[in-house]
């Protein structure tokens, strides 16, 4: 039973912890891996050019890190306004402090895989999951239309974005050796808490009771928890990604966990799910719904959601492989969108961007705006310019008197100094 532990103690997280978008990090991964032979190992030698092999596999994990950086606040011990800010406000400009901000060849890596991340999450949603999730769930389609956002049943998006993540195992196959040698994900701490404090005006550290505890959790779930996802979807839906690929076997799907360690715990046999496997996915089944199980209980893509999903991957490359060459040329350019709709969206036109500045103001109303630059000042007025748009905050009395009270004096201070943003729209 020793090869049960790390599964027992998945399910219990699954069961723990709320539902996050960020286990579509497969497709994060893959969007690095299509690019990293080509485009993505030439920007960084470009900067770093006697890199050796053994530097850039470093980095190459680095850069799976950054690719799932915006949703580390969807983590176990993690704290969501997190991921909440990086999606909703100032998104690019975070990337692009990111990129500035970098000093070496792994924080640079991440980077750039932040960077994948603005291309993954506005094509991929914008054009991808938005699309496909209707088609899949025909009584939502019925209540929202044709074009499903995460707020509107973040429950059945992230479902959907799960079967994407499947459905890129299957198609793709994952062939490459970083993915069979599973080099882990990294995380360029100091980068992150520079690049934050400068796009944010406050200390990430903050927001934590323990930041490098979350830190581990995140970098622990993508390693532990992705892997016994796809076992469970595996078994559970072998017979539908073999329509697929009908020559994919159990070994090519299960491709996160290292060979060696594939082998210790579960053993040699690929061809088939195994007793323990069909036992956890028959554990799945009835357990009920609540947090990262609902994940697991996601329907299969159908061809023509298939299609949805490859359309919007293909579209998503050559933007990000331009997005690199232009980093690599110091001419990158992209605006802050919100990344759920993949536009720029109004104030009051999305709640839970509403939602994120309201916090974001808070946050920084509680040291009297002390250390923002002139940059963040003027996007909150900005955004609160018009304070007759139809902002979610408005449905909570208090909270809205509150952030009223904080524009109050957000507006009374004098401009500190000019912090401009290197590519920015």
């Amino acid at each position: 039973m020793r090869s049960a532990r790390p599964a027992l103690a998945a399910i219990i997280a699954l069961l723990s912890a709320n539902p996050a978008r960020a286990y579509a990090v497969l497709s994060h991964e893959a969007l690095v891996d299509a690019l990293w032979d080509t485009e993505y190992k030439h920007v960084l030698l470009l900067r770093f050019p006697h890199a050796t092999a053994s530097e850039l596999k470093e980095a190459h994990s680095y850069a799976y890190g950054g690719a799932a950086i915006q949703d580390m606040g969807f983590y176990p011990h993690n704290n969501g306004y997190f991921s909440d800010l990086t999606h909703y406000v100032r998104s690019a400009d975070f990337i692009l402090r990111l990129i500035a901000d970098s000093q070496t060849l792994d924080e640079y890596a991440f980077a750039l895989g932040a960077l994948s991340h603005y291309y993954g999450d506005n094509v991929g949603h914008g054009s991808g999951t938005n699309k496909a999730e209707p088609l899949l769930y025909p009584k939502l389609r019925r209540e929202y239309g044709n074009v499903l956002t995460y707020a509107d049943n973040p429950s059945k998006h992230l479902q959907t974005e799960y079967a994407f993540d499947v459905n890129e195992i299957a198609e793709r196959q994952y062939a490459s050796q970083s993915y069979q040698d599973f080099i882990g994900f990294n995380v360029a701490q100091p980068l992150l808490k520079r690049a934050f404090r400068e796009t944010y005006g406050f200390d990430i550290t903050e927001m934590y009771n323990d930041f490098d505890k979350a830190i581990g959790s995140y970098r622990y779930t993508l390693s532990t928890l992705i892997p016994f996802f796809t076992r469970v979807a595996w078994a559970n839906h072998r017979n539908q990604i073999q329509q697929t690929r009908p020559t994919m076997t159990k070994r090519e799907f299960l491709f996160v966990m290292s060979r060696s360690s594939y082998e210790r715990h579960w053993g040699r046999d690929y061809a088939r799910p195994s007793v323990w496997d069909r036992m956890l996915a028959f554990l799945v089944r009835i357990l009920p719904p609540i947090g990262h199980i609902r994940l697991l209980k996601f329907r299969a893509l159908t061809p023509p959601t298939q299609q949805i999903f490859m359309h919007s991957f293909d579209l998503a490359t050559p933007g990000y492989r331009s997005a690199l060459a232009a980093s690599g040329a110091g001419t990158l350019r992209i605006e802050n969108r919100n990344f759920d709709l993949g536009f720029v969206s109004a104030p009051g036109e999305y709640a839970l961007q509403d939602d994120a500045y309201a916090y974001w103001m808070s946050r920084l109303g509680r040291h009297n705006f002390a250390g923002i630059d002139d940059a963040m000042r003027a996007d909150l007025l900005r955004y609160y310019a018009n304070l007759n748009a139809p902002f979610h905050t408005k449905e909570n009395a208090k909270q809205w008197q509150t952030l009223l009270r904080e524009l109050g004096t957000l507006k009374a201070l004098q401009p500190a100094r000019e912090a401009p943003v290197a590519g920015k729209e």
